[in-house]
């Protein structure tokens, strides 16, 4: 049986959701352990919380998105990236340029995120889940202003 574009596209868009929902773990559990260590940083700290809201937003929409092509996040996946991320906050925490580091793992997995995004957008419109643009949309605009805010 050969499967069509749209039904590959469909495919795709719903391993992207599911890793971008697991990556999104990953950042916020990176997140929570890196936001005490920054009390010399008011501003970086500030912005980092409210975008704790941001990541907890574009995994509900990633789970809307995985709803309307009939599939669930992984857990699995969800579980190995919540403790990644932890790691890497922990690990970070012991250097002296901390604040330097941090910036640096969120602005790139920041840019991770936008091209990511980017690239599921084109999937939904090619496979004809439109419903998908709107929110997938809306976490590229996060991610942009995350982006934007730490360069």
């Amino acid at each position: 049986m050969t499967q069509t574009v749209q039904q590959i596209s469909r495919d795709l868009l719903a391993s992207e959701a599911r890793n971008l929902h697991a990556i999104q773990k990953n950042a916020k559990a990176m997140m929570l352990r890196v936001i005490d260590r920054l009390e010399h940083y008011p501003d970086a700290k500030s912005r980092l919380q409210a975008h704790l809201t941001d990541k907890d937003n574009e995994m509900a929409r990633l789970e809307q998105v995985l709803a309307e092509l009939g599939e669930d996040a992984s857990g699995a996946k969800d579980a190995v990236m919540s403790m990644m991320g932890e790691m890497t906050g922990v690990m970070t925490g012991g250097l002296e340029d901390d604040i330097v580091k941090t910036s640096m793992m969120t602005y790139g997995l920041a840019s991770y995120e936008i091209v990511a995004y980017e690239g599921m957008i084109a999937l939904a419109q090619t496979a004809g889940v439109a419903n998908a643009t709107p929110l997938l949309q809306a976490c590229l605009d996060e991610e942009r202003a995350m982006a934007q805010w730490l360069h």
